[in-house]
This record gives C-alpha cells, sequence and structure tokens, in this order.
C-alpha cells in the first residue's frame, strides 16, 4: 500500500501474435508508462516485432519506457535447488523465496509507489497459461499489490484468474469455523497456485525455444 492507503495496481499483457501498432494501442488505453519484459529470453523467432532490441526502440518511439527484468522475473531456471523434489520442474514457491527475486519484486513496487504506470510483459496471450500470473502476480499480489491482466478485448483482475484456478482444479473451501475439515479460500487459491505451476512450470529437460 501507499502513504494514503489505495492499493497500488500493476498491469500485466502478453504480446501474443498482435501488430506493434495494436499491442501499444492497448498500451496508451491503460496509461503505460513502464514495459517491464520478464521473459527468460527476449527473442521470438515468428514475431521479431518482439525481439529485445526492436520492442525497446518501438515502445519509446511511442512514450513508452521499457526495461528487461527477463533475467530476474522469468520463468526459467536450472537450479535443482528450485526444482519440486519429486520432478524437474521449477518450483516458483522457492523462485519467490530468492534473494533475486524478492529485491526484484521490491524495485517494482518502489516505482509503483513513485507514481509510475507499470505493465509486465510476457509472450503469452492468456495470463492463465503464463508465468506473469502463476509466478510473478502472486508474488506482487501477497505484497498487498492489485494486478490487472490487459487482454484483446477487456482488462481482468488478478482474482477473476484465482477464481479459475478454483474452478479448473476443482478446488473447494468453504468455512473452517464450521466445518474442521473444511479450507480456507486464501488456502484453496495457494493450491490452486502450486497445482497450476506443475502444468506449466518450466521443466529442466525442454529444449530452450524462442516463440
Amino acid at each position: 500500500m501507499n502513504k494514503d492507503n489505495k492499493r497500488m495496481d500493476c498491469f500485466t499483457i502478453g504480446h501474443s501474435i498482435y501488430e506493434s501498432e495494436a499491442f501499444v494501442n492497448l498500451l496508451k488505453l491503460n496509461k503505460i508508462q513502464w514495459l517491464v519484459d520478464i521473459r527468460s529470453v527476449p527473442y521470438s523467432k515468428h514475431n521479431p516485432q518482439y525481439n529485445k532490441e526492436n520492442i525497446k526502440v518501438f515502445l519509446e518511439n511511442n512514450g513508452v519506457s521499457y526495461i528487461f527484468m527477463g533475467n530476474l522475473l522469468g520463468a526459467r531456471y536450472t537450479n535443482p535447488e528450485l526444482f519440486f523434489p519429486d520432478k524437474e520442474i521449477v518450483d516458483f514457491r522457492k523462485v519467490r523465496e530468492t534473494v533475486e527475486f524478492k529485491h526484484s519484486i521490491d524495485t517494482l513496487i518502489n516505482k509503483l509507489e513513485e507514481g509510475h504506470k507499470i505493465c509486465l510483459m510476457c509472450s503469452e496471450k492468456d495470463p492463465f497459461e503464463c508465468h506473469r500470473f502463476v509466478l510473478v502476480s502472486c508474488a506482487l499480489v501477497k505484497k498487498g499489490i492489485g494486478v490487472k491482466h490487459i487482454l484483446e478485448n477487456e482488462v481482468i483482475s488478478n482474482e477473476a484468474l484465482e477464481e479459475r484456478l478454483l474452478s479448473k482444479y476443482k478446488i473447494e473451501h468453504g468455512n473452517p469455523m464450521l466445518f474442521e475439515s473444511t479450507k480456507t479460500k486464501e488456502t484453496a487459491i495457494e493450491e490452486g497456485y502450486v497445482k497450476r505451476n506443475r502444468d506449466i512450470g518450466y521443466i529442466k529437460a525442454d529444449v530452450a525455444s524462442i516463440s
């Protein structure tokens, strides 16, 4: 929270196959000032307009600042200590506890506190399929930051995606004061994040690719 006790919001977007003009128009529509690239590999074989050097120049020519943080907030890690114990998939809970990740989240929050309108960018169109929701947005929400996801025709809240988690994985919750074995909604959502992490997380055996 900022000094005025107003919730600060951070935005996210997936560049997908948008034409450059359509992409920057979505940013302008939401008054974005800073685009933070959180792709581990900031290049696209099929959409070269989103290669790091190209998108930086294009955005800055259109009044949007670009910063690359994919080395700090990306999804790909090779340290075995960050994997799930039963499978070589990156465990986002462990990533969120690393010093580098925590520092990067604090850097984003400091920029938000300074009044900057920030949007995190990855490649997937649907945030539900992307670490920007399951890893980064989750961390921001835990710090009291609101997260909104820019889609082609609407902006959806992070809370809406969390409801989607509960629905997809059929995780029930209720009032533990009434039923001792019932999960709280917070616990249920946390379980949903872990399940989604296991479905979309970076697998060590994956061959690095450029989308």
